[in-house]
């Protein structure tokens, strides 16, 4: 429901503070107001909207769960937590007021985010845009990057869920104490009270700007034939992709992106001496272990059983922590030679020991054999180390990246890219195409195309950038590094990341056509290039995340074009895991996505000659 209510509400209020804005001037100033009292009406209709907006999202969720089953009362019991884990049941009547205030303050504060970034964004879809990526960002990063845990307590976005900070279950997964009612009653406040100064400062800043001589726009009366170097199909080529690639949002995108990438790639780097600080763990629990053990063994006679077996435990711990205390000798001297040798010993031993033990731990035993598979490619190939779960090598922490996150960047990257630019040529719901000296077909298949090459484009630079950035941080582009995959049998297997990336990359670039394609068959329906955006992220992202929410659909995810976005995810065979769904595949992919090309691009034909039909008929 946060996120919900966030969307709802970015969506609503970017209109509002944006709407006013015509060339990049805000008429709203023209109102015989001062600044103030204009800061003011705004902030309190926005709060209204906001304040109606959660009671519509909540009336329509009660009357939901009413028709289905029953409407309940205030009195349901809510689940709360303490930083040790301890819960109890509380009535959801007593949470309700907190709750409220924590809610409104958040409304408060996606307000002000939003009237402070359409100080400087004038445009709708790129304040929507900005305002969707810091708001839902920052939700996002406060719940899932662990080495912010500790200092969550100070992000405002933490507070966004106001049931899991005043049910204490936020600070319970967190594990940070400071996530609380109070703390997020004085975060929110001081962010609100900081965001209102900043926007009554910069609500009169424009950006100065040199006239040109041709400035074309959606909103322009200019045509086509105004500009003499657009004649015939390449001038219209350069015509429209400089509209597109001066537009410095696009630029900001890709900007960024990069630096999410940077964030993520110094967070790798922070965590490399994980390895270390896991064997320093382990000698330090050995040595309590051992005396544990030792203290036992006092109780009993020398020379008994039980004394001879407890004297053996305590050589066997004591031999562990000397080839434990080897491997650390070894990372601090450098020596991954003797590192690769060493460690899988060890590994094999634990996993020996865990298959002794009466409670298999079948997760715990697959994770060493992974751990194993990993050093020996490395010993075999002579690579250098580094963590498996945080890489930092080029194409590795590239491709670790395209696991995580960079899917779901990239895709709105190239909506917003598309939605722009495929409905440039559509003013007020007119088609100006029409007065380009170029036939129907030759304007459809061009435009089509070079959106096409615009977020194939954007899709390779991008990855690029944060591969050569990756490299350059590091030395080391990682083209050989393992990826690590598993077969039906379990047993974990090593490839080189070059190879996967071959597989996955043209995986992706058939999913970005794929898209192209379908955001033109969007705009040529909608032609307004804000609802485009909205249109094509919740189908998109929605189709994306539906075989997680909806069990009966996960069996038929291999068919959705939507499945291939994680295209690294589809690679390793995580998503046919995850989904229970062995279909799910490269080949599949591939596949599906060619034939979801050939019909949708069957379809903008079809779009196409009944367009031009209904213009003949009308002359």
């Amino acid at each position: 429901m946060p996120i919900m209510l966030a969307i709802l509400l970015i969506f609503f209020l970017s209109n509002l503070y944006c709407a006013s804005n015509i060339d990049r001037m805000d008429i709203h100033k023209l109102l015989p107001m001062s600044r103030g009292k204009r800061q003011l009406s705004r902030l309190l209709s926005s709060l209204i909207i906001g304040i109606a907006t959660l009671l519509g999202l909540s009336l329509f969720c009660i009357l939901l769960g009413g028709i289905f089953h029953a409407f309940g009362n205030f009195e349901i019991p809510i689940l709360t937590y303490t930083l040790e884990g301890a819960s109890s049941f509380v009535s959801f009547a007593s949470l309700l007021l907190p709750f409220l205030v924590l809610t409104i303050l958040s409304i408060l504060l996606i307000i002000n985010i939003i009237a402070f970034f359409s100080t400087f964004l004038k445009r709708n879809i790129v304040c929507l845009l900005f305002s969707l990526a810091v708001i839902l960002g920052g939700m996002w990063v406060t719940t899932n990057i662990v080495p912010l845990a500790k200092i969550t307590h100070i992000l405002p976005t933490t507070y966004f869920d106001a049931l899991e900070v005043i049910s204490g279950e936020m600070m319970f997964t967190l594990g940070n104490a400071n996530v609380n009612f109070i703390n997020g009653v004085i975060v929110l406040t001081i962010s609100n009270l900081v965001l209102m100064a900043a926007y009554y400062f910069f609500c009169d800043f424009s950006w100065k700007k040199k006239e040109k001589v041709m400035v074309v726009s959606n909103e322009s009366k200019e045509t086509y034939h105004n500009d003499k170097a657009t004649k015939g199909i390449w001038g219209y080529i350069k015509f429209t992709s400089k509209r597109v690639l001066c537009r410095k949002s696009n630029i900001v995108m890709i900007l960024l992106t990069v630096v999410v990438a940077v964030v993520f790639l110094l967070m790798n780097m922070g965590n490399q001496s994980k390895l270390e600080e896991t064997i320093k763990g382990q000698i330090i629990n050995n040595e309590k272990y051992i005396q544990e053990v030792q203290k036992e063994q006092s109780e009993h006679k020398k020379g008994s059983a039980e004394y001879i077996n407890y004297g053996n435990l305590i050589k066997d711990s004591k031999n562990d922590n000397e080839d434990y205390k080897k491997v650390l000798s070894s990372i601090e001297k450098e020596d991954w030679e003797t590192v690769y040798t060493l460690y899988p010993k060890i590994l094999e031993k634990q996993i020996t020991d865990l298959k002794h033990n009466e409670s298999e731990n079948i997760d715990g035993i697959q994770f060493f054999q992974q751990q194993i598979a990993y050093f020996e490619y490395l010993q075999e190939h002579d690579l250098a180390y580094e963590n498996i779960d945080f890489p930092i090598y080029g194409l590795s922490f590239t491709t670790s990246l395209t696991k995580i996150i960079l899917p779901i960047i990239l895709t709105i990257c190239c909506i917003y890219l598309l939605a722009q630019f495929f409905t440039l040529d559509y003013v007020k719901g007119l088609d100006i195409s029409v007065l380009y000296p170029l036939q129907s077909k030759k304007t459809f298949l061009t435009k089509l195309i070079l959106g096409i090459v615009f977020t194939v484009a954007m899709y390779s630079v991008l990855l690029l950038s944060i591969l050569l950035i990756t490299t350059l941080f590091t030395g080391n582009a990682g083209l050989q590094q393992p990826f690590m995959l598993q077969n039906s049998e379990g047993v974990w297997q090593a490839v080189s990341m070059i190879s996967m990336f071959k597989k996955w990359f043209f995986l992706g670039v058939l999913f970005t056509i794929n898209l192209s394609i379908f955001v033109y068959i969007l705009s040529f329906l909608i032609r307004e290039d804000m609802f485009v955006l909205i249109t094509a992220l919740l189908v998109i992202l929605g189709f994306v995340y539906l075989p997680k929410l909806v069990r009966g659909i996960a069996q038929y995810a291999h068919l959705f074009p939507t499945t291939y976005m994680d295209s690294v995810n589809v690679a390793d065979g995580f998503l046919a895991q995850q989904y229970g769904n062995t279909s799910i595949s490269i080949s599949t992919g591939i596949s599906v996505l060619l034939v979801s090309i050939v019909v949708q691009f069957i379809i903008c034909i079809i779009l196409n000659n009944a367009y031009k039909l209904r213009k003949i008929r009308k002359r």
